[in-house]
């Protein structure tokens, strides 16, 4: 009896733990050492998640100075079309400018995310994972454009803080 207690509790814990309470909000996730930009973001990130299409339009709990928020993006040289290399260097840095726009979307407007999965004889058969970003990107102000290893560009882009207290305050129907 005692391996048969022990194999139920190796199988349920891990079931069980997937019900523990999560944090209700950003702010409530914060470790306690968390700097006052970390602070101050994921405050923006409660205000936004507050007017969500689900939950229905409220009021933004802060009055607080938004931070800036940066988006980083990525692309490869080699892969681009062209027909010289710098006709594709310049195609990598238009596409590393695009992820990083999507990067700030996701910030601004969230991520839709819909999976899933196929489970058969207990073992995984397809795992499949959708990720949609959705929204406008106004204002971004390009940080630097770097080489990266002979063949990367990367992209940093950036909605300062007047920007994203804009976006707030259109968020509440006060702009």
């Amino acid at each position: 009896m005692p391996r048969f207690h022990n194999l139920l509790t190796a199988l349920l814990l891990p079931a069980l733990a997937g019900c523990m309470a999560m944090p209700k909000s950003a702010s409530d996730a914060l470790p306690a050492d968390a700097g006052p930009g970390a602070t101050q973001l994921a405050q923006v990130k409660d205000d936004l998640d507050g007017l969500s299409v689900q939950t229905g339009t409220r009021l933004l709990k802060t009055d607080e100075a938004a931070p800036a928020i940066r988006g980083l993006g990525f692309s490869q040289v080699s892969t681009q079309p062209g027909k010289s290399t710098n006709e594709k260097r310049l195609m990598a840095i238009r596409a590393a400018r695009l992820d990083a726009m999507r990067d700030l979307a996701e910030q601004v407007h969230g991520i839709r995310l819909s999976g899933e999965s196929t489970l058969r004889d207990t073992a995984m058969r397809n795992d499949l994972l959708f990720a949609q970003v959705q929204g406008e990107i106004r204002g971004a102000r390009t940080v630097r454009i770097t080489p990266k290893d002979g063949d990367t560009f990367e992209v940093v882009l950036e909605l300062d803080a007047d920007t994203v207290a804009y976006i707030v305050r259109a968020a509440k129907g006060q702009a």
